[in-house]
């Protein structure tokens, strides 16, 4: 059965936002294009903390279908990843009790430069019709170019990334040592996971993924090694085990690159460090 013969569409966007007001325009633009494209779509926003317009762009845009949960308590955790699973968990736990886990689709988007270039609507339908009739998966993540680039969050045959928090760590004590890991680990398998063809995995994200919503919600960002593990793993292998399931790498959910997560050479690597710490403060 099409997409198109079945009415809209529920698309239940669930996201985290942090200074990202230059994108969240474009998001909610596309939020339109969607609407007028065989999708009802509703949106709910955890903000925390940003520096920006992005609370105020939320707060203007809200209504019956955009909606914004405070998640500033991401703050009080001491290290990045604890941060974003209680951010996402709180995201989930808040469309559950809003019922919104109860049937259609659940979308996991990254709100800054993701949004520059998002799937295609078509692509979405493409990527719905995959997970209604592949009953063997339960989320359909994004392909990106020229590059696929969210190497933490994939577990698939021959990649598993669980310690790349601390070889990073560890690397970027040696400047050298750093960008080679990054051309060794990280510019190597991004290249070796780009394929026009499906990937079926235990886990992905790449910054764009749309979940079956009765699966989603048999899942947990938090886990017993939460902090240690990417947040969108816990969850992956969470709803793979409750449900017996996988997921796919699918070409027609396809996003760009974004320019931070690019492979580049030595001198742009350390430009691009140096110009996000500058940023960072301000300068």
């Amino acid at each position: 059965m099409s997409v198109d013969t079945v009415g809209p569409t529920l698309l239940t966007f669930l996201c985290l936002a942090r200074n990202c007001d230059s994108t969240l325009p474009i998001f909610f633009s596309y939020l339109v294009q969607l609407n007028t494209s065989g999708f009802r779509c509703r949106v709910l926003i955890g903000e925390n903390g940003s520096r920006d317009r992005t609370r105020a762009l939320i707060q203007e845009a809200s209504g019956s279908d955009v909606h914004l949960l405070d998640t500033s308590a991401m703050a009080k955790a001491p290290r990045r990843l604890i941060r974003t699973a209680i951010g996402r968990q709180a995201l989930m736990d808040a469309a559950r009790d809003r019922g919104w886990l109860d049937s259609g689709y659940i979308c996991v988007a990254d709100l800054d430069n993701v949004m520059l270039s998002p799937p295609s609507p078509q692509g979405i339908k493409s990527a719905i019709e995959r997970l209604r009739s592949d009953t063997s998966i339960f989320a359909v993540g994004a392909t990106s170019y020229p590059v696929y680039y969210d190497i933490l969050t994939l577990r698939a045959d021959g990649h598993d990334y669980t310690n790349m928090e601390a070889e990073l760590a560890e690397a970027k004590k040696h400047p050298f040592a750093y960008f080679q890991y990054h051309q060794n680990k990280i510019y190597k398998n991004q290249r070796l996971m780009t394929r026009d063809e499906p990937i079926y995995c235990a886990s992905t994200f790449n910054g764009f993924c749309i979940y079956n919503a009765e699966d989603f919600r048999q899942g947990t960002y938090m886990s017993e090694n939460v902090g240690d593990e990417c947040e969108h793993v816990n969850l992956s292998l969470a709803v793979g085990l409750a449900t017996g399931k996988r997921m796919v790498i699918a070409p027609e959910l396809k996003i760009r690159t974004p320019s931070d997560h690019a492979p580049v050479g030595f001198v742009r690597f350390w430009f691009d460090r140096i110009r996000k710490l500058l940023d960072s403060f301000g300068v």
